[in-house]
Protein backbone atom coordinates (compact mmCIF):
# COMPACT_ATOMS: atom_id res chain seq x y z
CA UNK A 1 0.00 0.00 0.00
CA UNK A 2 1.45 3.47 -0.79
CA UNK A 3 0.99 6.10 1.94
CA UNK A 4 0.82 9.50 1.68
CA UNK A 5 1.99 11.15 4.53
CA UNK A 6 -1.15 14.45 5.87
CA UNK A 7 1.00 16.02 8.67
CA UNK A 8 2.15 18.82 6.44
CA UNK A 9 -1.35 21.18 6.33
CA UNK A 10 -1.81 24.22 7.68
CA UNK A 11 -5.73 23.27 8.55
CA UNK A 12 -2.62 22.30 12.15
CA UNK A 13 -2.27 25.08 14.35
CA UNK A 14 1.78 24.42 14.28
CA UNK A 15 1.81 24.03 10.59
CA UNK A 16 -0.12 27.51 10.00
CA UNK A 17 2.54 29.06 12.49
CA UNK A 18 5.56 27.53 10.60
CA UNK A 19 4.33 28.47 7.01
CA UNK A 20 3.47 32.05 8.00
CA UNK A 21 6.88 32.20 10.27
CA UNK A 22 8.80 30.65 7.26
CA UNK A 23 10.09 28.32 9.89
CA UNK A 24 12.37 25.83 7.67
CA UNK A 25 13.26 23.92 10.36
CA UNK A 26 9.97 22.89 11.25
CA UNK A 27 8.38 21.83 8.23
CA UNK A 28 11.67 19.79 7.40
CA UNK A 29 11.66 17.94 10.37
CA UNK A 30 8.09 16.92 9.94
CA UNK A 31 8.84 16.08 6.37
CA UNK A 32 11.59 13.80 7.94
CA UNK A 33 10.10 11.75 10.38
CA UNK A 34 7.21 11.26 7.92
CA UNK A 35 9.66 9.90 5.08
CA UNK A 36 11.26 7.99 7.97
CA UNK A 37 8.07 6.40 9.25
CA UNK A 38 7.29 4.97 5.43
CA UNK A 39 5.43 7.47 3.99
CA UNK A 40 5.69 6.87 0.07
CA UNK A 41 4.50 10.77 -0.47
CA UNK A 42 4.07 13.64 1.79
CA UNK A 43 0.40 15.70 0.84
CA UNK A 44 1.22 19.65 1.30
CA UNK A 45 -1.67 21.79 1.63
CA UNK A 46 -1.43 25.53 2.36
CA UNK A 47 -5.12 25.90 1.71
CA UNK A 48 -5.70 28.63 4.88
CA UNK A 49 -4.22 31.40 2.93
CA UNK A 50 -6.32 33.91 2.55
CA UNK A 51 -6.20 34.86 -1.19
CA UNK A 52 -5.19 32.23 -3.90
CA UNK A 53 -2.28 34.15 -4.37
CA UNK A 54 -1.06 33.75 -1.33
CA UNK A 55 -1.48 30.07 -0.94
CA UNK A 56 0.63 29.69 -4.22
CA UNK A 57 3.13 31.37 -2.59
CA UNK A 58 2.97 29.44 0.56
CA UNK A 59 2.80 25.94 -2.03
CA UNK A 60 5.38 26.85 -3.62
CA UNK A 61 7.64 27.84 -0.90
CA UNK A 62 6.82 24.27 0.94
CA UNK A 63 7.87 22.45 -2.10
CA UNK A 64 10.95 24.05 -1.96
CA UNK A 65 11.92 23.84 1.55
CA UNK A 66 10.55 20.00 1.54
CA UNK A 67 12.45 18.73 -1.32
CA UNK A 68 15.24 20.35 0.07
CA UNK A 69 15.16 17.94 2.82
CA UNK A 70 13.55 14.59 1.71
CA UNK A 71 13.89 12.99 -2.15
CA UNK A 72 9.85 11.64 -1.61
CA UNK A 73 7.74 13.18 -4.04
CA UNK A 74 4.87 15.63 -3.10
CA UNK A 75 1.00 15.61 -3.24
CA UNK A 76 0.15 18.71 -4.13
CA UNK A 77 -3.01 19.61 -2.00
CA UNK A 78 -5.37 22.70 -3.16
CA UNK A 79 -8.30 23.57 -4.57
CA UNK A 80 -6.37 26.39 -7.23
CA UNK A 81 -5.37 25.58 -10.19
CA UNK A 82 -2.89 28.26 -10.55
CA UNK A 83 -1.44 27.26 -6.77
CA UNK A 84 -0.95 23.80 -8.07
CA UNK A 85 0.99 24.69 -11.20
CA UNK A 86 2.94 27.14 -9.38
CA UNK A 87 4.24 24.36 -7.33
CA UNK A 88 4.34 22.13 -10.24
CA UNK A 89 6.96 24.06 -11.82
CA UNK A 90 9.28 23.88 -8.87
CA UNK A 91 8.74 20.16 -7.98
CA UNK A 92 11.44 17.71 -8.27
CA UNK A 93 10.13 14.16 -10.17
CA UNK A 94 6.86 12.92 -9.79
CA UNK A 95 4.26 15.17 -8.41
CA UNK A 96 0.36 13.91 -7.17
CA UNK A 97 -2.48 16.11 -7.57
CA UNK A 98 -4.91 16.21 -5.08
CA UNK A 99 -7.61 16.31 -6.13
CA UNK A 100 -10.20 16.73 -9.11
CA UNK A 101 -13.89 15.64 -8.85
CA UNK A 102 -16.93 14.86 -11.94
CA UNK A 103 -17.33 18.53 -11.84
CA UNK A 104 -16.60 19.25 -16.14
CA UNK A 105 -14.99 22.77 -15.20
CA UNK A 106 -12.32 21.17 -12.31
CA UNK A 107 -11.44 18.40 -14.61
CA UNK A 108 -11.23 21.06 -17.80
CA UNK A 109 -8.47 22.98 -15.68
CA UNK A 110 -6.96 20.34 -14.11
CA UNK A 111 -6.53 17.46 -16.59
CA UNK A 112 -3.97 19.55 -18.91
CA UNK A 113 -1.86 19.86 -15.90
CA UNK A 114 -2.32 16.27 -15.33
CA UNK A 115 -0.88 15.75 -18.83
CA UNK A 116 1.90 18.39 -18.81
CA UNK A 117 3.64 17.57 -15.56
CA UNK A 118 3.14 13.87 -15.93
CA UNK A 119 1.24 13.57 -12.58
CA UNK A 120 -0.69 11.00 -10.70
CA UNK A 121 -4.20 12.14 -9.47
CA UNK A 122 -6.91 12.02 -6.38
CA UNK A 123 -10.05 11.88 -8.03
CA UNK A 124 -13.09 12.60 -5.88
CA UNK A 125 -16.22 10.37 -6.45
CA UNK A 126 -18.45 13.75 -5.75
CA UNK A 127 -19.27 16.62 -8.21
CA UNK A 128 -20.97 19.78 -7.85
CA UNK A 129 -23.80 18.82 -9.46
CA UNK A 130 -24.23 15.28 -7.64
CA UNK A 131 -22.22 16.19 -4.54
CA UNK A 132 -21.00 13.10 -2.89
CA UNK A 133 -24.05 10.50 -3.85
CA UNK A 134 -25.31 8.28 -1.69
CA UNK A 135 -25.11 5.19 -3.43
CA UNK A 136 -22.46 3.23 -5.17
CA UNK A 137 -23.57 3.47 -8.38
CA UNK A 138 -24.06 6.61 -8.45
CA UNK A 139 -20.37 7.13 -7.33
CA UNK A 140 -18.84 4.39 -9.94
CA UNK A 141 -21.19 6.89 -12.70
CA UNK A 142 -18.77 9.48 -11.57
CA UNK A 143 -15.46 7.41 -11.27
CA UNK A 144 -16.65 6.49 -14.92
CA UNK A 145 -16.97 9.79 -16.00
CA UNK A 146 -13.51 11.19 -15.02
CA UNK A 147 -11.79 7.60 -16.52
CA UNK A 148 -13.27 8.67 -20.19
CA UNK A 149 -12.16 12.10 -19.36
CA UNK A 150 -8.46 11.13 -18.41
CA UNK A 151 -8.07 9.10 -21.38
CA UNK A 152 -9.55 11.91 -23.98
CA UNK A 153 -6.63 14.36 -22.40
CA UNK A 154 -4.32 11.23 -22.76
CA UNK A 155 -3.72 10.41 -19.07
CA UNK A 156 -3.07 6.83 -18.20
CA UNK A 157 -5.45 5.33 -15.84
CA UNK A 158 -2.66 3.58 -13.96
CA UNK A 159 -2.00 7.46 -12.78
CA UNK A 160 -5.89 7.89 -11.28
CA UNK A 161 -6.49 7.13 -7.52
CA UNK A 162 -10.52 7.32 -7.40
CA UNK A 163 -11.21 7.92 -3.93
CA UNK A 164 -14.51 6.23 -3.47
CA UNK A 165 -15.39 9.22 -0.01
CA UNK A 166 -15.46 7.94 3.72
CA UNK A 167 -18.52 9.77 5.45
CA UNK A 168 -18.81 8.95 9.17
CA UNK A 169 -20.90 6.00 10.73
CA UNK A 170 -22.06 7.84 13.39
CA UNK A 171 -24.50 9.96 10.56
CA UNK A 172 -25.14 6.87 8.96
CA UNK A 173 -23.99 3.36 10.16
CA UNK A 174 -24.38 2.12 6.67
CA UNK A 175 -21.56 4.60 5.38
CA UNK A 176 -18.47 1.77 5.76
CA UNK A 177 -20.41 -0.30 3.78
CA UNK A 178 -21.08 2.25 1.16
CA UNK A 179 -17.41 2.77 1.04
CA UNK A 180 -16.28 -0.46 0.43
CA UNK A 181 -18.82 -1.60 -2.03
CA UNK A 182 -17.81 2.18 -4.23
CA UNK A 183 -14.63 0.61 -3.53
CA UNK A 184 -14.59 -3.16 -5.23
CA UNK A 185 -17.39 -1.69 -8.00
CA UNK A 186 -14.40 0.76 -8.76
CA UNK A 187 -11.82 -2.11 -8.97
CA UNK A 188 -14.36 -4.06 -10.77
CA UNK A 189 -15.55 -1.58 -13.37
CA UNK A 190 -12.27 0.30 -13.81
CA UNK A 191 -9.32 -2.42 -13.53
CA UNK A 192 -6.64 -0.22 -14.65
CA UNK A 193 -7.05 2.92 -11.81
CA UNK A 194 -5.65 3.10 -9.00
CA UNK A 195 -7.76 3.45 -5.08
CA UNK A 196 -7.30 5.84 -2.22
CA UNK A 197 -8.89 7.34 0.95
CA UNK A 198 -8.18 9.16 3.67
CA UNK A 199 -9.93 7.43 6.49
CA UNK A 200 -10.10 9.65 9.65
CA UNK A 201 -13.55 10.93 8.44
CA UNK A 202 -15.11 7.50 9.42
CA UNK A 203 -15.06 7.61 12.90
CA UNK A 204 -15.98 11.21 13.02
CA UNK A 205 -18.54 11.88 16.02
CA UNK A 206 -17.54 8.91 18.04
CA UNK A 207 -15.54 7.51 20.97
CA UNK A 208 -11.85 5.44 20.96
CA UNK A 209 -11.86 6.67 16.75
CA UNK A 210 -8.43 5.05 16.80
CA UNK A 211 -10.05 1.70 17.14
CA UNK A 212 -12.56 2.18 14.43
CA UNK A 213 -9.87 3.80 12.37
CA UNK A 214 -7.49 1.04 12.21
CA UNK A 215 -10.38 -2.02 11.67
CA UNK A 216 -11.78 0.35 8.59
CA UNK A 217 -8.34 0.22 7.10
CA UNK A 218 -7.38 -3.55 7.65
CA UNK A 219 -10.98 -3.91 5.69
CA UNK A 220 -9.81 -1.18 3.30
CA UNK A 221 -6.80 -3.30 2.91
CA UNK A 222 -8.62 -6.90 2.28
CA UNK A 223 -10.78 -4.87 -0.51
CA UNK A 224 -7.49 -4.20 -2.63
CA UNK A 225 -7.10 -0.48 -2.05
CA UNK A 226 -3.80 0.58 -3.06
CA UNK A 227 -3.23 4.24 -1.22
CA UNK A 228 -4.35 5.57 1.86
CA UNK A 229 -3.88 9.29 3.40
CA UNK A 230 -2.57 8.62 6.85
CA UNK A 231 -0.33 9.95 9.62
CA UNK A 232 2.51 7.10 9.07
CA UNK A 233 4.47 8.52 12.14
CA UNK A 234 1.56 6.23 13.73
CA UNK A 235 3.71 3.30 14.27
CA UNK A 236 0.98 1.04 15.01
CA UNK A 237 -1.21 1.95 12.47
CA UNK A 238 1.85 1.36 9.59
CA UNK A 239 2.75 -1.77 11.65
CA UNK A 240 -0.79 -3.39 10.95
CA UNK A 241 -0.62 -2.35 6.96
CA UNK A 242 2.54 -4.42 6.89
CA UNK A 243 0.65 -7.18 9.02
CA UNK A 244 -2.72 -6.85 6.44
CA UNK A 245 -0.11 -7.28 3.65
CA UNK A 246 0.97 -10.57 4.41
CA UNK A 247 -2.44 -12.22 5.56
CA UNK A 248 -3.83 -10.94 1.73
CA UNK A 249 -0.42 -12.24 -0.05
CA UNK A 250 0.28 -9.07 -1.06
CA UNK A 251 3.62 -9.33 0.46
CA UNK A 252 5.53 -12.26 -1.02
CA UNK A 253 7.28 -14.36 0.97
CA UNK A 254 6.88 -12.20 3.72
CA UNK A 255 9.56 -10.33 2.58
CA UNK A 256 8.47 -6.99 3.47
CA UNK A 257 6.88 -7.86 6.92
CA UNK A 258 10.99 -9.58 7.95
CA UNK A 259 12.17 -6.49 6.66
CA UNK A 260 9.93 -4.33 8.93
CA UNK A 261 10.59 -6.61 11.74
CA UNK A 262 14.39 -5.79 11.24
CA UNK A 263 14.09 -2.40 11.39
CA UNK A 264 12.36 -1.90 14.14
CA UNK A 265 8.44 -1.04 12.49
CA UNK A 266 6.45 -3.93 13.99
CA UNK A 267 7.62 -1.98 17.19
CA UNK A 268 5.28 0.26 19.09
Amino acid sequence: MEIIGEKINTTRKTVERAVREKDKAFIQDLAGRQADSGATYLDVNSGTALYPEEEAEDLAWLVQVIQEAVELPLCIDSAHPSAIEKALCIHRGRAMINSINGDPKTMDALFPLIKKYQCKVVAMTSSREAGIPSGSMERLKIAQAIAGEAEKYGVPLEDVYFDPLVLSISTDHRNGLLFLETLKEIRKEIPKARTISGLSNISYGLPKRRLINQTFLVMCLYCGMDAAILDPTDKETMALIQAGAVLIGKDAFCSGYLRAFRSGILDF
